[in-house]
């Protein structure tokens, strides 16, 4: 009895630290190998959407859309970013946004009631000029950033604002 018991202790820490293992976000140093900013390290296009990959199955406030093909025939990625509940609720979001940006039959009140529920949506775009590496690379720690904040502010914003990181050229 006492040896099953014993077992079971293991069993349920092991399954403990299996759990917590799995909540990880990984840094983008981890899976690039290098740091974003490091001297003579730049992270291409296809190794950024693949730490976002992996950061969007690690986060719950992380999630990829395919916008559809760019000219070259590559998928043009972005990402959302929010908090788990907005991630949660997007189809929700997207629905009113849409109804304040048509307008059509909305009164002022009923405008004012769905801006109320809303979320402010922020746009950001890195890598536009391929001259211009630095917004490219910004996306991808500002990503893993706000995947893995836990303070006051942040949270609060999280929770405000639904976040669009979107790498303009990924054709170069």
């Amino acid at each position: 009895m006492k040896k099953l018991f014993i077992w079971l202790i293991i069993l349920v820490f092991l399954g403990s630290v299996i759990c917590l293992e799995a909540k990880t976000v990984p840094k983008p140093e981890d899976i690039l190998g290098f740091e974003i900013g490091a001297d003579y390290h730049l992270a291409n296009y296809d190794q950024a959407i693949k730490y976002l990959q992996l950061l969007e199955k690690s986060s719950p406030r992380v999630k990829l859309f395919n916008a559809g093909p760019t000219s070259m025939g590559q998928k043009m990625i972005y990402v959302v970013i929010s908090s788990e509940d907005n991630i949660a609720h997007l189809e929700k979001y997207k629905k009113i946004l849409r109804q304040l940006s048509l307008v059509k039959g909305l009164s002022p009140d009923q405008a004012r009631k769905l801006a109320r529920e809303g979320k402010a949506i922020v746009y950001i775009d890195g890598g536009l000029h391929a001259s211009e590496c630095a917004p490219a690379q910004h996306n991808i720690q500002l990503a893993y950033n706000l995947a893995v904040a836990q303070d006051e502010k942040t949270l609060h914003i999280l929770d405000k604002v639904i976040l669009l990181l979107v790498f303009a050229n990924p054709d170069g």
